[in-house]
């Protein structure tokens, strides 16, 4: 495990991605073709829809050797619709690489990967890349990414020339001089002496560089304050050590596009970020005692893997594992601690893209692909059943948006939910209902474009004949105030008599993202009633009560008395749902609109009306920017507002602004909105 990176490659859209990857796979002799996004030619944009839109929407797993060491690589999605393919990727990745526009520096997507990526403790380096680009400025994209993201950013090398003018690099390790062939693709990287005009600007980063170091390695502070020359190897170990316990993040920088500066950030990858076994030790828990368990990251101890993706298509499902210990062997058979059913391994590939390459066996620090899963879904645990744990599994954000989806016709009904329920399991942000009044299924998801590419899929891949409807507002409510009720139940149904009491109240609490409910008493209630009893209380907050929508952001708390022995189940569920229709009717409702945090990038000329505009639309501007003559506006603004923006964004600004979009919760809705869906 020594020799090997189990790395991803994270951005804001178009920043990037997936032309360093592709540059990763053509240096390294992967590929012996360079692929293109702009030319859909890329080999990590296999799908027809991401060839056509020239961005990732899935994220998609490689592995290449460079300088002896064996890179898995996952290139992720950078627009915040696919959120979820980041997430679930940095989930089992060791370290990753955070690629930054030269010109625009910190962007809304790189906020939120940056966030994921703390939220797993991933180490990380950073390329700075499209330095190439009119306005592109490295040394400003670094302090925007110290005072952005909070990250203490350590340069290793520092760009030679600028814009148009960028020739190479300079290693502040080395203090080496690199340029890069434009006359083969920059496959010839050649070394010099560091030029006149730069060596000023070097030393001076060469001397920010040790200092930075030296305050965490004793051995470099002794050399420095001796003013003796830091060996290379020992500088280099400084700079791993503190990159691996995140006390820096290295930063390199070029332009993948131009062939500038890919090769050392390859070496950077080698050099700085962690094998698999340095990442210590996987925790979890035991599925009979859930108390907490550790196992090391070995391939001697018993399997631990965990399915992070599931990805289907015309030849089937793959899932993508991740192992962390032990060793997985094609036709062995494995525990899935959530099921307590058992898995058999038919096939183990090695990824490339969607090119799948056949293996016997994968062993702990691989990422691959194996079919034959029958039970499993996203953030499962596959593991010896003799060794049982369970690793922490993946939650993922609300959805947002949705739309109704019916056959053509009812025999092609069948035919529509089946397809529907494969992206549903492959996909866990798209979630998958029936409205009980129409009988239409509603898929909802994180946005229109994710909504739009998922309908493509359906038509294009599924060959599914259905009629798709515009996409919607996916409203929430929560109840005004808090109210409490006690109901008792003595009622006659199929000939039997049915009773059942029980004390329920509901609380509003805005740190709720959903419903909790608290047993404070329980009568001494059968175990498989006080189960009915929380189903009654589930479907009573799903159904909506007078707005129809979902309650979020409520507390429940149940009391049932001292029992009664006649009481019966189905009294108990009757009893729960009479006390949340008085409640209802007495605490009043609230209903909840998505929210969205949005940044847009604009020239100066269009930021007045833009601005106004945003202000029509009930949005918060908190933060407005400006970085040469770009605009950089940031806030809040309700979901229902910016309904297709887009397009008007578009037509404010020539086609010159760009605007992106996060959820990031519910607030309430004005009266004269809520008043549309009361009966």
């Amino acid at each position: 495990m020594k020799t090997v990176r189990n790395i991803g490659i994270i951005a804001h859209i178009d920043a990037g991605k997936t032309t360093v990857s592709e540059r990763f796979l053509f240096y390294s002799g992967k590929e012996h073709r360079m692929g293109e996004v702009h030319e859909g030619t890329a080999r990590m944009d296999w799908q027809e829809e991401e060839q056509e839109r020239g961005i990732t929407i899935t994220s998609a797993a490689t592995t290449f050797d460079w300088k002896k060491t064996t890179l898995n690589l996952i290139d992720t999605p950078g627009h915040v619709d696919f959120t979820a393919e980041v997430q679930r990727s940095l989930r089992v990745l060791d370290g990753a690489v955070g690629v930054f526009c030269g010109v625009a520096g910190v962007q809304a997507q790189s906020e939120t990967v940056w966030r994921q990526a703390n939220e797993y403790d991933v180490p990380r380096i950073i390329f700075v890349n499209k330095l190439d680009r009119v306005g592109a400025d490295f040394f400003r994209v670094v302090d925007d990414i110290h005072e952005g993201l909070g990250a203490n950013v350590l340069p290793v090398v520092i760009p030679v020339g600028s814009e148009g003018g960028l020739r190479g690099i300079v290693d502040l390790v080395e203090m080496k001089e690199f340029h890069f062939s434009e006359e083969d693709e920059g496959r010839t990287v050649t070394e010099h002496e560091i030029s006149a005009e730069t060596q000023e600007l070097a030393e001076l980063w060469r001397g920010e560089l040790l200092d930075k170091v030296a305050d965490r390695s004793d051995e470099v502070m002794e050399l420095v304050l001796e003013d003796q020359e830091v060996p290379v190897d020992v500088l280099r170990a400084a700079i791993r050590a503190g990159t691996l316990d995140r006390s820096w993040i290295p930063v390199l920088c070029g332009s993948a596009f131009r062939n500038k500066g890919v090769q050392p950030l390859m070496d950077a990858v080698v050099h700085y970020l962690p094998a698999p076994e340095e990442r210590g030790v996987v925790v979890g828990v035991n599925p009979h005692n859930q108390k907490p368990l550790e196992r090391k990251l070995d391939a001697k101890e018993p399997l631990v893997a965990l399915v992070f993706k599931l990805q289907v298509d015309s030849h089937g499902e793959l899932a993508y594992v991740r192992i962390y210990s032990g060793e997985l062997k094609k036709g062995g058979s494995y525990l899935n601690p959530r099921t307590g059913k058992k898995e058999r391994i038919a096939t183990i590939f090695k990824m490339h893209a969607n090119q799948r390459n056949a293996v016997e066996k994968a062993v702990a620090g691989d990422i691959v692909a194996v079919n034959g899963l029958r039970f499993s879904a996203t953030g499962d645990t596959i593991c010896e059943q003799k060794s049982a744990i369970v690793l922490e599994s993946l939650e993922f954000p609300d959805t947002v948006i949705s739309m109704a989806i019916e056959p053509k016709s009812s025999a092609d009904r069948d035919r529509l939910l089946e397809q529907l329920a494969r992206l549903v399991r492959e996909d866990p942000t798209l979630n998958l209902s029936t409205n009980p009044d129409t009988g239409q299924v509603i898929l909802a998801g994180m946005g229109e474009l994710h909504l739009e590419v998922v309908r493509n899929r359906l038509i294009r891949d599924f060959k599914v004949d259905a009629k798709i409807g515009t996409p919607r507002v996916s409203y929430r409510q929560t109840f005004a105030g808090p109210a409490r009720e006690k109901s008792r139940v003595e009622r006659q149904l199929g000939g039997k008599d049915q009773l059942g009491e029980i004390d329920i109240e509901v609380i509003p609490d805005d740190n709720e993202k959903g419903a909790a409910v608290e047993w404070l008493e329980d009568g001494g209630l059968h175990p498989d009633w006080k189960r009915a009893a929380e189903d009654t209380i589930t479907s009573c907050l799903e159904a909506g009560g007078e707005l129809g929508f979902p309650f979020v952001q409520v507390q429940v708390k149940v009391r049932v008395p001292e029992q009664d022995p006649e009481a019966t189940e189905i009294g108990v569920s009757l009893a729960v749902r009479e006390a949340f229709d008085t409640i209802e009717a007495r605490a009043g409702s609230v209903l909840l609109e998505p929210v969205m945090r949005f940044q847009i990038t604009t020239p100066e000329d269009y930021f007045g009306a833009i601005h106004q505009d945003l202000l029509r639309r009930r949005s918060n501007v908190d933060n407005v920017e400006l970085v040469q003559d770009i605009r950089r506006l940031s806030g809040t603004v309700p979901l229902a507002e910016v309904f297709g923006y887009t397009t008007n964004l578009r037509s404010l600004s020539q086609g010159r602004a760009a605007m992106t979009l996060e959820p990031v919760g519910y607030a309430p809705a004005p009266e004269k909105v809520a008043e549309r869906f009361r009966f």
